[in-house]
């Protein structure tokens, strides 16, 4: 294969001391070598930088910054800004890569071809699971419905376990001139799920995606945690942002006209909202919960799932059931019943 194409490949870094040799190695190891490999440290307090340094003198592919901690989001936007390859890469620091992945990928890409995603193992605990996240190779021009249904609903399309999707930024290549003309960055206003909303921009600006149903990056699981209730009193912050986002830009980018996207837009709210609810009951008085409610009931973004529209198009028949005592003020002696039928249980 002639390597005349360069490839940037991106891994932000946070106190990724464990895995980060490791993941880097994978890179370094792979089979197609004309490579740019940008590491960003956001800000470690481990030994993440140290081994970043010594890395660099290993190789002289490897270019390394540091900044002060600024999340994944202003790291993996500083490795875009001085990346200098045709095509771009995203990396987890946890994770490692199949030594062909880059090859298999690049492989795929033509003139009309903006982005190549492939399937994933997940690795936990020295066992291996195989995602598909899709059945079959496929690819996306003029109908990118089923890719949109899987970013607001991990579970569609998939088979076996599911364990991620679609909408993570690793697992690709991206065509770097496709990113600068349509100015995709990720949001750094975004704690969580800032990866699937620039993808939601991504896959609706590209010509043409293909998907290789092949599993070419490894995906630690070990580290996925209950991210809710360890961030209770933050949840309104970190997914009110997702949820406002979500909103505007599927209605930007016109994507509410179809009724399969809009019924899962409107499912995917529905479970943030009683999320937001459980984290507000959780950490709050009445008085402020009932507040809290009432303010998030006028909001734009959440209005359409307490219509009678909006809410035949939930599936779970108990979000649709929470939604109606919520609309209903009979939420918060709900939850008390079920603190207390807990508690009894025990």
């Amino acid at each position: 294969m002639i390597e005349k194409e360069k490839v940037s490949i991106i891994i932000p870094i946070y106190n990724a001391e464990k895995y980060l040799e490791d993941c880097v190695n994978s890179v370094i190891d792979q089979t197609y070598s004309n490579l740019q490999i940008i590491l960003v440290n956001d800000g470690s307090t481990d030994k993440s930088w140290n081994i970043c340094q010594r890395l660099k003198g290993q190789d002289n592919r490897i270019e390394i910054f540091s900044q002060s901690n600024s999340g994944v989001s202003v790291a993996r936007n500083k490795g875009l800004d001085v990346s200098n390859g045709k095509w771009i890469m995203f990396v987890d620091p946890d994770d490692f890569l199949d030594e062909d992945i880059v090859t298999d990928l690049v492989s795929k890409m033509d003139d009309n071809t903006d982005i190549v995603s492939c399937a994933c193992y997940g690795i936990e605990n020295k066992k291996k699971y195989r995602a598909h996240f899709f059945k079959k190779s496929c690819q996306f021009s003029t109908d990118k419905i089923d890719l949109f249904l899987q970013l607001l609903n991990v579970s569609y399309g998939q088979t076996g376990k599911v364990f991620t999707a679609i909408g993570v930024p690793w697992g690709k290549i991206y065509r770097k001139t496709f990113l600068e003309k349509n100015n995709l960055k990720f949001d750094p206003a975004l704690r969580r799920m800032q990866d699937n909303i620039f993808n939601m921009f991504a896959f609706f600006y590209a010509r043409n995606i293909i998907y290789l149903d092949k599993p070419l990056y490894y995906y630690r699981l070990n580290n996925i945690g209950n991210y809710n209730d360890r961030h209770l009193n933050e949840l309104n912050n970190i997914f009110l942002p997702v949820i406002r986002e979500r909103y505007y830009g599927l209605n930007d980018i016109g994507l509410f006209s179809n009724p399969q996207i809009y019924k899962s837009y409107i499912n995917e709210t529905a479970n943030m909202f009683l999320e937001l609810a459980r984290g507000e009951f959780l950490t709050t008085n009445r008085e402020r919960f009932n507040d809290y409610v009432h303010n998030m009931m006028e909001q734009p973004y959440f209005k359409d799932i307490f219509k009678k529209n909006g809410s035949n198009l939930i599936s779970n028949k108990k979000v649709k059931l929470i939604l109606f005592l919520i609309k209903h003020h009979m939420y918060y002696m709900y939850m008390i019943y079920k603190k207390f039928k807990k508690k009894i249980g025990k």
